[in-house]
């Protein structure tokens, strides 16, 4: 019988295309990885991966493990899921999430969530939007919530269901003294001559400001880049520039600090919800991605 810790080895040096990368993203040795990689080459009596001059590649067999592999984990997760709650057991539901879901949408929804499921934990893991869906694949999350620039859209995961919530809409951000701050709406390309204060972001997206100023016909000033939205805000109520942030990190509001609509062209970040399998109805990971579409749905009405 395979080794399910094996699957998930050969699984993460599929997905990172190097041992290397594998090995750190499982936190194990570069050693270790080839170890059990080479072992269920052995068990199967066939090639798994087939090395290049930069990395690795799976062949027609390992494609077919991986991807059959990836479903297994889902289910065995699944299976543990019912088995706990038949048994009385703890019963668990694992969350990964984007930072900024975790200001506004998360609380809420979860508020919701635990009114109807009191003997049900969510347990909460902080992922890049970015980053590989490993958890879901590997079984260590029930679902994944992630997001993309609509002017940078990633090809879809595969074997991965998705859900799509509400899109989260970009807003312009002006300092209250700011002369344009009355207005309610202002499109991007009234603002080409300011200075830009800017959210930094890992690729794809690192160019993700740039790409929709040029859209709008202009080439920004960037005066700063900051890591983090809650920064962006202090710095553009500081006079420092104006900026863009989406609608689900500006919870709460700052007084010192306008909020103005995008008016054409408007960009926005996609929400997606990912599973490895459809959720049943009436489960609570369903229950629970329903209450996440519908607080969206109500903290970003008309998007």
């Amino acid at each position: 019988m395979l080794d399910i810790r094996r699957l998930q080895v050969f699984v993460a040096v599929a997905e990172e295309g190097s041992f290397t990368a594998a090995a750190q993203r499982l936190f194990l040795t570069q050693s270790a990885v080839s170890q059990q990689v080479a072992a269920l080459e052995r068990e199967l009596g066939t090639p798994l991966l087939r090395r290049l001059a930069r990395g690795v590649r799976p062949t027609a067999a390992g494609e077919v493990l991986a991807d059959r592999s990836r479903h297994l984990f889902g289910r065995i997760a699944s299976v543990e899921q019912e088995v706990r709650a038949v048994g009385g057991g703890p019963h668990e539901i694992s969350l990964g999430a984007f930072a900024t879901a975790g200001v506004e949408l998360l609380p809420l929804a979860l508020r919701t969530f635990r009114t109807r499921h009191p003997d049900i934990r969510v347990a909460l893991t902080s992922v890049h939007a970015d980053g590989p869906p490993a958890g879901l694949r590997e079984g260590r999350l029930h679902a994944l919530l992630t997001w993309e620039y609509d002017v940078a859209p990633q090809p879809a995961e595969p074997g991965l269901v998705q859900r799509h919530l509400p899109d989260d809409p970009l807003r312009v951000l002006l300092p209250v003294d700011h002369p344009l701050a009355a207005r309610d709406e202002i499109a991007l390309a009234e603002l080409a001559a300011e200075r830009w204060v800017v959210r930094g972001h890992r690729p794809p997206y690192a160019e993700a400001h740039e790409t929709m100023c040029r859209i709008a016909g202009f080439e920004p000033a960037i005066a700063f880049r900051t890591e983090d939205y809650q920064s962006l805000q202090g710095l553009v109520a500081a006079g420092m520039g104006v900026g863009l942030a989406p609608a689900l990190s500006l919870f709460p509001r700052r007084d010192d600090v306008r909020v103005l609509r995008l008016a054409s062209p408007v960009f926005a970040r996609r929400v997606t919800a990912l599973t490895l399998d459809e959720p049943e109805p009436g489960t609570p990971v369903r229950d629970l991605l329903d209450i996440l579409c519908t607080t969206a749905e109500e903290l970003l009405p008309g998007s």
